[in-house]
């Protein structure tokens, strides 16, 4: 019976409808009617289509007894350590504050944690085949198109009207109706889109839609069988998302993307310098030997000239960026008047550095969350930091007003803002061990699809690095598990993991010699 069910066409086509709406959808963060109902800004879209997905098709998949890649067992081994971490905290000497207790913040936060492993397992195990991988980055693509053609819109309203206040009338009930907006982001003059707020803008780019469009671009392969020129589809969208990245003058993303770009030019220099060592060799004018000192000049030389362009790029995007965003402004002024004369290295030199450049806060929660790890190495439960965070802030945070609000005013538990620490203090050295290592399998098996002679998965296989980097990025500005951006990508690479092996299983091999690839 359930066997006639799924593979009925209409069942077929219902999954694929709710697939697309998972997919495209990732752009909305913050729907006004779930944000509501919970009671949390971090409300996604595609949790509502996803919960359909799961009822009518992971439930069933799991009673057929489906198969699952093998790099998951990994998280759920950090499911066991997060279980256990919450349930020692009651016997730990912590104290409820403003009407929370240890259990409800442990079932709030487990239940985020379910949600994205509900995108990781559900999207993993859906994906198993190729030509379904296939259409949900086509799915991926069409929803960052989407995004980029609003962009596009709300950068030249922004450039006319000034801020969003001054939005039209039509486009702010729009809004209203897509993303949730409170009166502080009306003021602002950075482009949030679908997003609720620029940094959250940022997520689905650098952590999504850039990992995806420079494999492809670097590779020189494309999801479409179109080109313009030597031009492929993936070459204009990057173009495009950057431009658009830009006008939210991310900090965090700024640098994700920068470290992204850092590894394209790392692999970019080492397929010049093969290239460009065999023409100098070769070469009868230049009376070049191939010495070991020859090959360190190139690659210095390569390097370097990789590393200029890089500061360049951002040094010229720093200074357009401080006409609208007074924080880069701080940056080119620490600089210019060579207050920075040393690096940091106490806390409270940290914090004072952090203030000079408006991210003092963050500092304050990192380092508060970093002291309930020294009490605490095996952690406080997941969710329960807030409860152990207010004698253990440094008193640099009283002088300000965020961390004063939250601790007098505000109703909500102070959050550390960093998912590595959250995980150090809430899950311990345990925890955040297991969940590095799941990142590592990740990288791993990108590096094994990448072997592959099908374009498809040389895509995900190469994008799966880039995700890699930039995720451990911007665990430094965000801290919750529910946002699907990483669990649609670690998907990605799961499934490709898992066509890959299936291949290969079979005895119809699709790797290519592993020597034309690098593992790095």
């Amino acid at each position: 019976m359930l066997s006639r069910i799924t593979s009925h066409r209409f069942y077929q086509s219902l999954c694929t409808l709710l697939l697309a709406l998972v997919l495209m959808g990732l752009p909305l963060t913050s729907v006004p009617f779930l944000t509501r109902a919970t009671g949390v800004l971090v409300a996604p879209f595609s949790i509502l289509p996803l919960f359909v997905l799961v009822l009518i098709w992971l439930i069933p998949y799991l009673l057929r007894r489906g198969s699952f890649p093998k790099e998951m067992t990994a998280i759920f081994y950090f499911v066991i350590v997060v279980v256990i971490s919450s349930a020692a905290a009651y016997f730990l000497d912590g104290f409820y504050m403003r009407g929370r207790t240890y259990f409800g913040q442990s079932l709030r936060a487990l239940f985020t944690l379910a949600i994205g492993l509900s995108f990781y397992v559900t999207l993993s195990a859906y994906l198993r085949q190729r030509s379904v991988l296939q259409q949900a980055m086509l799915f991926i693509y069409i929803g960052g198109m989407g995004l980029i053609l609003w962009s596009v819109m709300e950068i030249i309203v922004l450039h006319r009207f000034g801020s969003v206040q001054n939005f039209p009338a039509w486009l702010t009930r729009i809004k209203s109706v897509l993303v949730f907006q409170q009166p502080g982001m009306l003021f602002t003059n950075r482009l949030t889109a679908l997003a609720y707020e620029p940094s959250w803008y940022v997520l689905i780019f650098t952590l999504v839609l850039f990992p995806l469009w420079l494999s492809a671009v670097f590779q020189r392969k494309s999801l479409f069988s179109i080109k313009l020129w030597r031009f492929i589809v993936e070459d204009i969208l990057l173009l495009a998302g950057m431009t658009v990245f830009m006008f939210s003058f991310p900090r965090i993303g700024l640098l994700a993307l920068i470290v992204m770009l850092l590894y394209f030019g790392i692999q970019l220099t080492r397929r010049l310098f093969g290239k460009i060592h065999a023409w100098l060799i070769n070469h009868k004018r230049f009376k070049v030997g191939d010495t070991t000192l020859f090959r360190t000049v190139l690659t210095l030389a390569l390097v370097t000239l990789t590393l200029i362009i890089l500061i360049s790029s951002a040094a010229i995007f720093i200074k357009i960026a401080s006409q609208q965003d007074a924080r880069f402004q701080l940056i080119i002024d620490l600089f210019s008047t060579k207050a920075f004369k040393e690096l940091p290295t106490s806390e409270t030199d940290i914090i004072l550095f952090s203030r000079g450049l408006a991210f003092m806060e963050r500092t304050i929660y990192w380092f508060g969350g970093w002291r309930i790890f020294a009490d605490y190495p095996f952690g406080v439960g997941l969710g329960n930091a807030g409860f152990y965070m207010v004698d253990r802030i440094n008193s640099l945070g009283y002088g300000s007003f965020e961390v004063r609000n939250i601790l007098y005013q505000s109703t909500s538990l102070m959050n550390i803002k960093s998912l590595w620490i959250r995980l150090l203090a809430e899950t311990g050295f345990i925890g955040l061990s297991v969940y590095l290592t799941w990142l590592y399998l990740l990288w791993r098996n990108s590096t094994f699809i990448q072997k592959s002679d099908d374009t498809l998965l040389q895509i995900v296989g190469m994008a799966g690095k880039f995700f890699v980097l930039a995720y451990l990025i911007e665990g430094f500005s965000v801290d919750t598990f529910t946002f699907p951006y990483p669990w649609v990508t670690a998907s990605l690479i799961s499934a490709g993991s898992l066509i890959m092996r299936k291949e290969i299983q079979s005895r119809r091999p699709i790797v290519a010699n592993s020597a034309k690839h690098s593992s790095f």
